[in-house]
């Protein structure tokens, strides 16, 4: 389970689709939740910076295998958003790849 440390930066470059409708095709389909971190993200440069602390899966069938520490890079609208919040304000994602390994992220909280 992810224990430590996931990465949102605006200016990587990690391939995006959208939240895919058949959990079938998903080889990772997990709910993350984290805190975001002002210090941490001025410290390395980033626009944006969470420290996700868990890692479950989204289903009972779904599988979330993340290894501890495994830095996750997000790009897409909504991690703009996410400059704005407050140091400290927890978050949500639904974070999924697919059998062809493209990632897909949606913000379950807070509501943007």
């Amino acid at each position: 389970m992810l224990k430590k440390v996931a990465l949102l930066g605006l200016t990587s470059a990690l391939a995006l689709i959208a939240v895919p409708s058949m959990a079938d095709e998903a080889k990772q389909n997990c709910i993350l939740k984290g805190v975001v971190n002002k210090a941490k993200a001025e410290q390395r440069g980033l626009d944006v910076y969470v420290d996700f602390k868990s890692a479950k899966p989204a289903s009972r069938q779904a599988s979330c295998d993340l290894s501890r520490g495994q830095p996750l890079i997000i790009k897409e609208a909504q991690a703009e958003k996410l400059q704005d919040l407050p140091h400290g304000t927890r978050v949500a994602y639904q974070y999924t790849v697919m059998a062809d390994n493209t990632a897909a992220w949606q913000l379950l909280t807070p509501s943007l």
